[in-house]
């Protein structure tokens, strides 16, 4: 019997040592493709990549994990002692695992029947986060128990209490104290008290139970758990144990995150620069890297825009965009893509490519100036006029007839017989100016709409200068603006500079000019541009009383068909000062009308004017000085001639050297008159 039993003990005991033995080389075999703890020196946290306007405000972030990285020397001492007190007393005693611990621990468990007790260190619970799971099996403790003794081997307790304070986790996205401290307590960590920091200490235990947010109740008895202890252990008197348990903790958590990312001013704005930056440095770089985004953002215009045009869309029930530049730089101050971000992130400012109708007509014009072989009262007609096409129908101002002919229009329905250039362009007559297209040619008017910044493709036709090229209202504002740069053009630039987690410079962004334009040729366009506001379909701007010196052009796009030609589509007003260009756009996404008689200047100038009042309200008053070799003259408005005391109606013109009228305005010679009178014309054109 005795042999038997003893046979049976070294069987059993033959049989327990084979299969510690298997399972112990499992475990070393999985010691040895344990992380090499070197890759610790190597290790970027997840860090919030942060945008910010051109004042130095925070616009936006990005983020998977909320957190902000500090050196030790930040945390002031007695956070750090509410952490060592609530989570390892012993933190500076042992060199990685605290036996002394674990054997309480295990006793506690044993005479318990329970496994109530953790006995996990600082160092092993940031191991656990940085390399492990949190499953609770004995393999995943041994590893971390293995790595923490290497981490304390390698690394000082100063080093490990500063990488744990950087990546413990506190609930709703938010990671280390700094981050935890801003978030819940809207502070710096330089800035916490002791009741404070027991406060926050009391979290990461389990940041769900011991939620500020969800059961604040447990966070307070948590605290006052940490406090006693942090007095017990001689970390604080009782004088401070005694004043931070009566001190009230007022929690101003941010907005818990069920997406990444916050986007706190201009949706638009920050949509357009993401999508930017997220192609240019890829997905991780942007959510993980820490990056610092300085952006071109003006937030007083960029509030400014928002009181002008969104209120004013909800109103109408449109859509609508809005831009702002300064022209000497190319810095976009401010931008709307659209009535609600979160109802739409399509960005009509920067993505909608729409007919810009009238408004396209600087370009044919400035083309004209800039030959020198026209000037401000170059007569024309304004009459009927028919082109042989195959295309049927049309945009704004334009009718088609038995699918043989293009029959232009104007607006109003009727013609103005005789006319200058300047009236042309101020009443935005549509045929005379279908006439100046022709004189400057479709090839060189496509050509100045290049250097003007306009890159969308563009029609080869005599349509082009009524604006049936879809652009967008980027590119517009952009053309407008190197004639307010007196023929600089300058790149759109949102961005200033972007910064790695370093605050290594990964790119900076200055302004990008290039002369394409004459000045002199850019200030008759400019002079031309103030008598749209003054005399023509920008009155409205003076009617709604914005008196400062300014250039503008409205642009409407009528309802595709030949009995509905007076239903706006697509209002534009793009205008401008010596120091900002503003451009809106009105219209609706499927491109049905607006209503009757819903024109650039009724639809698009109020918000524009609006938001220059506002965006200029504390901006000194400024008017356009002229450059060298300009020549102002005054003109007989009915003749077009050189002013004489005789002359009833006058205005001052700005005209490039060598291209001033010489006659002057005497009605007694009728030679020196130019008749007004209207002679009907029609003129068929082959294409």
């Amino acid at each position: 019997m005795m042999r038997i039993r003893t046979s049976l003990t070294y069987v059993f005991l033959t049989c327990l040592f084979i299969i510690l033995g298997v399972k112990g080389g499992y475990y070393l075999l999985d010691l040895y493709e344990l992380p090499q703890i070197e890759q610790i020196g190597e290790y970027q946290p997840n860090l919030i990549t942060t945008m910010y306007s051109q004042e130095g405000e925070v616009i936006a972030e990005f983020f998977l994990e909320r957190r902000e990285v500090v050196l030790l020397s930040r945390v002031p001492p007695e956070v750090q002692l509410a952490f060592i007190a609530a989570e390892d007393q012993r933190f500076y005693q042992h060199r990685g695992i605290d036996i002394r611990r674990i054997a309480k621990a295990a006793w506690i468990d044993l005479i318990t029947w329970s496994r109530a007790q953790g006995a996990s260190t600082i160092t092993q619970q940031l191991t656990r986060n940085l390399f492990l799971t949190q499953e609770k099996t004995l393999e995943r403790k041994i590893k971390e128990a293995f790595l923490a003794l290497q981490i304390e081997r390698k690394y000082s307790k100063d080093e490990v209490l500063e990488m744990y304070l950087n990546q413990i986790y506190f609930g709703n996205g938010v990671y280390g104290v700094a981050e935890a401290a801003s978030f819940y307590l809207n502070k710096k960590v330089e800035k916490l008290n002791i009741a404070e920091a027991a406060f926050l200490a009391a979290i990461p235990k389990n940041p769900s139970l011991y939620s500020p947010v969800r059961y604040p109740e447990n966070t307070h008895q948590r605290k006052k758990f940490i406090l006693r202890k942090m007095f017990q252990l001689g970390f604080i008197s009782q004088e401070k144990w005694e004043q931070a348990k009566d001190f009230t903790i007022k929690v101003t958590p941010g907005m818990p995150k069920k997406e990444i990312g916050n986007i706190y001013q201009a949706p638009y704005f920050v949509e357009w620069i993401r999508q930017q930056i997220n192609e240019k440095y890829g997905y991780d770089r942007l959510w993980r890297g820490g990056l610092k985004i300085y952006t071109t953002l003006n937030l007083s215009m960029q509030r400014a825009a928002e009181e002008a045009l969104i209120d004013y869309l909800k109103e109408k029930n449109f859509q609508g965009a809005l831009i702002a530049t300064d022209p000497h730089t190319g810095y976009v101050k401010a931008l709307i893509g659209g009535r609600n971000f979160e109802e739409s992130q399509f960005n009509r400012a920067t993505q909608a490519h729409r007919q810009t109708g009238s408004a396209f007509k600087i370009v044919t014009y400035t083309a004209a100036i800039d030959t020198g072989k026209f000037n401000p009262v170059t007569p024309f007609y304004d009459g009927p006029i028919a082109f042989r096409t195959k295309r049927q129908g049309g945009s704004s101002g334009q009718i088609g007839l038995k699918g043989k002919y293009w029959i232009p229009l104007n607006y109003e329905k009727h013609f103005w017989g005789n006319v200058f250039l300047w009236e042309m362009l101020a009443h935005s007559i549509n045929v005379s100016s279908i006439r100046l297209l022709q004189k400057v040619g479709i090839g060189t008017t496509i050509e100045y709409a290049r250097k003007l910044g306009i890159e969308s493709p563009l029609s080869r036709d005599l349509t082009l200068t009524l604006g049936t090229s879809g652009v967008t209202l980027l590119e517009i504002v952009r053309a407008y603006s190197t004639i307010a740069n007196y023929g600089i053009r300058t790149k759109p630039i949102f961005v200033q500079r972007v910064e790695d987690r370093q605050g290594t410079i990964l790119e900076e962004n200055f302004p990008q000019a290039k002369i394409v334009l004459s000045p002199q040729s850019a200030f008759v366009m400019i002079d031309l541009l103030k008598k749209v506001v003054d005399n023509g379909t920008g009155r409205r701007v003076r009617w709604m009383g914005f008196e400062r010196p300014c250039c503008g052009k409205t642009g409407t796009v009528g309802w595709p068909k030949e009995q509905e030609t007076n239903k706006t589509i697509d209002a534009w007003f793009i205008g401008f000062t010596p120091d900002l260009v503003a451009g809106v756009w009105i219209g609706k996404d499927d491109a049905t009308p607006l209503g009757e008689h819903m024109t650039g200047s009724k639809a698009a100038i109020p918000p524009w004017v609006e938001f220059m009042k506002k965006a200029l309200k504390e901006k000194p008053i400024k008017d356009f000085p002229s450059p060298r070799e300009i020549v102002f003259r005054e003109i007989d408005i009915e003749t077009g001639l050189l002013a004489t005391p005789k002359s009833e109606d006058t205005l001052w013109f700005a005209f490039l050297k060598g291209t001033t009228p010489e006659k002057y305005h005497n009605y007694p010679e009728k030679e020196d008159t130019y008749t007004r009178e209207f002679k009907p014309y029609f003129h068929l054109s082959l294409r």
